[in-house]
């Protein structure tokens, strides 16, 4: 058998696991490596006698088959001497030299039929003479071909979870999988890659790529590197040359030769050893020319010194602007061109580089902040400088890189004031107050706020200013009111200030109890300033949709973007989780919401998103994960804080911890109080006034009604009325408020909140236990199993058949896995699950006697790394392996 496949794809690794599985069923094992220059030496604990015995070099056996056969015939008599079976593995086989090939094909031919075998590791590609050997070996049957396989997305991310420890977003993945290919050695680096560059973030067991990723620096001597340096000095130098012009296409060679002063012919022939050795691939006779690891390309340019690097980057772009070559990637040229700086025309490179940039659209781009530092050094006078560091701070701020956020905007606001039209004083007061927040300076904040730092005497932008900083502390209620009292922004000449001021009072007044001013904001869309303007556009629709989404008001948050030609994708991230938790996309909010709490993003929704998406995850029995979003939610201080209260409530109600609920809930609507942020209230009446019922507390079920029937009147959102009827449904038995709130409910088409209306008006005897049945199947489509398995008891409280049987004992054992593996005590389990300890004990045993697993720790370790019960609850949690091989 051949073990096939490029240089860091893990044949050794392979070759070193068959070898303990062989050995623990009892077969002789004889490892040998070959060295680059045709030497066997022993590997694994084998002898040098041993080595020998087997393909020891024979001279003149590729001349004469005779002497082959015989050396071939000595070596497998020892094979064959004594019981069971005896196999030899052969690492670095495309260094056999001539005489080894001919008594190792000798060898498989003696060794056919018999108890004894021969596995060969090979890199791939071979040279044309080689391959062809193999090719005859496999012709004649004595090879059995198996090519190791790229890890696929989801080995890539079970691989980033044993290295980091943590559960890797997706985007992680995705920009590990395009650097490497999915080659196991170049993961590996590019995870010790990043962590090296502080571009991978750790946060509450979640990783993630980190703000302001840029340019990846690998290890300048890893596996790849080495395997070039092999090639020769001369090699490394080509490959080092291409690193850098690969994207330019059919000119690589001629511009090869001259980066390197030599002649064509020779560069060619350079060029030909890196494309044999498979460190490089051409492509369109010569039209493309790529590494097949990008991270090769990585490495080697963070092998070169900043001169030979700028260099190269300002030949490339002189045969560029020149027109001797075409880059294919825009982006890369303007890596070039930012890499080449003054040693190419300083004005063209400066133009180029903001041009580019502007081309990114304010969408996130990792290369978007070094192009822009590159522009600031090449600025030749303060408006360009200007222009340039405002860029700066824009992309800055679409990496939540919040502290280079704020180190731009105040030194533009510092040292360049008289530069800067009002218009963009006032957004990088507004963005800096962002930035604070997001850093957790509370006392720099409280400082704006209450007008004790200010970067202007524009009393107009000053009043707005401090307006941003009272909300961004949570204190909208003050927010509001000084921009009602206050009246200098609305008739300044200051377009931003006013622009600013009327969305935010909009979205303060409206979580306060004062809807009016937004809905008018709303109905009146032509009058928006500057909205003929996208990203003026674009602000408005965001701005109206966070407030919207915070007040659970799905469909028309969804409705305006559609109206108004806005793409979905372009809004902030907690509207985007928000948007994905309310209509039910389980796994796009989860991944959306950790990514936001990950850059702290302390938008004004931030903090409902957090509240929807522990929900979700408690629904799917992941408490320990709920927990560890909402403790780094509080850690990044999202807003309005209450809701996050909220959140630890439901997560504290589901584990069966009543009493604990009941304080979060009680502090959530003291902050109502104190705070008069009124959005979220209702959810926090309406939560409170079920724990009465459960304990049998009908007066204080009946003041939490009287609570929410009067915030109806201050705040009537859809949801302030649902929650209204269905309290009044609920406590006082009235079925046409349970009527009204169906119809509702279902109008406001959201699957997780019309499955809980259902099943709480079902179990207080107001709804029809025919309605079950649906709600079961729809939390079936959101996953949320710890929520179908207290389903389950109702439904047969209430006569209603539980669809499955074995679907049902198969998802049984799954709540209890995903529980277990989150960390729960055999208690809290039993709370959770609504059962006796003595039933989660006998539960635990049996699932660990189906799956394999013998402790907690490891059920929990496969869980982390992508392994799951598999349905039917018989078998084991799958192990998913890094490395796939199938036959060629």
């Amino acid at each position: 058998m051949s073990v096939t496949g490029p240089t860091g794809i893990g044949r050794t690794a392979f070759l070193a696991a068959l070898a303990d599985d062989l050995a623990r069923r009892g077969t002789r094992v004889t490892t040998i490596r070959f060295t680059r220059d045709g030497d066997p030496v022993p590997s694994g604990g084998s002898g040098t006698d041993a080595v020998r015995a087997v393909v020891g070099p024979v001279v003149g056996a590729h001349r004469y088959p005779e002497v082959a056969r015989r050396a071939a015939a000595s070596a497998g008599s020892d094979l064959l001497r004594g019981t069971g079976p005896a196999v030899v593995l052969v690492d670095d086989a495309q260094w056999l030299d001539r005489d080894s090939r001919a008594v190792l094909e000798a060898l498989a031919r003696r060794l056919a039929g018999t108890s004894a075998g021969c596995v060969c590791a090979v890199r791939t590609p071979m040279p044309g003479e080689d391959a062809a050997w193999w090719r005859g070996l496999r012709a004649a049957g004595l090879l059995h071909p198996v090519r190791l396989r790229p890890m696929t997305g989801a080995q890539v991310a079970g691989l980033l979870a044993a290295e980091t420890g943590a559960v890797p977003d997706a985007g992680l993945v995705d920009h590990v999988l395009v650097l490497t290919r999915g080659v196991p050695a170049a993961v590996r680096d590019a995870v010790a890659a990043l962590r090296r560059g502080r571009s991978l973030s750790v946060v509450a067991g979640r990783a993630h790529l980190a703000p302001g990723v840029g340019r990846c620096a690998p290890a300048r001597d890893n596996e790849f590197v080495r395997a070039i340096t092999a090639l020769g000095p001369q090699a490394h130098a080509v490959a080092r040359a291409v690193s850098v012009l690969a994207p330019l296409g059919a000119a690589v060679p001629g511009l090869v030769a001259e980066a390197l002063c030599v002649t064509a012919n020779e560069a060619a022939r350079l060029l030909g050893v890196l494309l044999r050795a498979g460190v490089l691939h051409r492509g369109r006779r010569g039209e493309t020319w790529r590494f097949p690891v990008p991270l090769v390309a990585a490495a080697l340019v963070a092998g070169m010194g900043p001169f030979e690097r700028r260099r190269l980057a300002a030949c490339a772009v002189d045969a560029v602007w020149t027109g001797g070559a075409r880059c294919a990637d825009p982006d890369h040229l303007a890596d070039l061109v930012a890499d080449a700086g003054r040693l190419v025309d300083p004005a063209r490179a400066f133009d180029a580089l903001l041009s580019r940039v502007a081309q990114a659209g304010g969408q996130p781009h990792p290369h978007v902040p070094r192009w822009l530092d590159a522009a600031v050094d090449l600025a030749d006078d303060r408006a360009q400088r200007v222009a340039a560091l405002r860029a700066q701070v824009a992309a800055h701020r679409t990496q939540g890189d919040h502290a280079a956020v704020l180190r731009g905007a105040r030194t533009l606001l510092d040292d360049f004031a008289d530069e800067l039209a009002p218009d963009a004083s006032h957004e990088l007061q507004v963005i800096a107050v962002d930035a604070v927040r997001s850093l957790g300076d509370v006392d720099a904040l409280r400082d704006i706020a209450e007008h004790r730092r200010s970067w202007t005497d524009h009393a107009a932008q000053n009043a707005v200013t401090r307006a941003y900083a009272l909300s961004a502390a949570d204190r909208w209620a003050e927010a509001r009111d000084l921009l009602e009292s206050d009246g200098t922004w609305r008739h300044a000449d200051d377009p931003a200030s006013a622009r600013s001021g009327d969305l935010l009072l909009a979205t303060a007044a409206l979580w306060t109890g004062r809807p009016d001013r937004f809905e008018r904001s709303l109905a009146e869309r032509d009058r928006w300033p500057g909205r003929d303007v996208p990203r003026r556009l674009l602000e408005q629709v965001d701005a109206h949709v966070s407030a919207l989404l915070v007040t659970g008001d799905l469909r028309r948050a969804e409705h305006l973007p559609a109206v108004e030609g806005v793409e979905v994708a372009r809004l902030r991230t907690s509207g985007r989780a928000l948007v994905a938790a309310l209509r039910g996309d389980v796994d796009h909010a989860v991944e959306l919401a950790w990514r936001g709490v990950a850059r702290r993003d302390c938008d004004p929704a931030s903090a409902a998103m957090c509240q929807a998406v522990v929900a979700l995850l408690v629904a799917r029995a992941q408490p320990a994960g709920a927990r560890a979003l909402l403790t780094a939610a509080r850690d990044a201080g999202l807003r309005p804080a209450h809701l996050l209260d909220l959140a630890e409530a439901q997560l504290d109600l589901a584990l069966g911890h009543d009493d604990r609920a009941t304080v979060a809930l009680d502090r959530a609507l003291r902050a109502v109080d104190e705070r008069q942020v009124l959005v979220g209230a209702e959810l926090c009446w309406s939560e409170l006034a079920d724990v009465a019922l459960r304990a049998g507390d009908r007066d204080g079920a009946r003041r939490c009604l009287a609570e929410v029937e009067s915030l109806a009147e201050t705040l009537p959102t859809s949801r302030v009325l649902l929650h209204a009827d269905l309290l009044r449904a609920v406590v006082e038995g009235d079925r046409e408020a349970a009527g009204r709130c169906l119809h509702l409910v279902r109008d406001r088409d959201q699957p997780g909140e019309l499955a809980a209306v259902s099943e709480r008006l079902v179990r207080h005897g107001v709804g029809d236990p025919a309605s079950l049945t649906e709600v079961y199947h729809v939390l079936g489509g959101l996953d949320a199993l710890l929520h179908r398995s207290w389903l389950r008891n109702l439904m047969r409280d209430n006569g209603i058949a539980v669809p499955g049987r074995w679907e049902t004992v198969a998802e049984n054992e799954r709540v209890l896995a995903a529980l277990a593996a989150d960390g729960l005590s055999n208690k809290q389990l039993a709370l959770a699950l609504r059962t006796s300890e003595k039933s989660v004990e006998g539960r635990l045993s049996r699932l660990f006697a189906h799956s394999g697993y013998r402790s907690r720790i490891e059920l929990s370790t496969a869980v982390l790394t992508g392994g799951q019960v598999r349905d039917g609850g018989a078998g084991d949690v799958g192990r998913g392996r890094r490395n796939g091989a199938a036959g060629e």
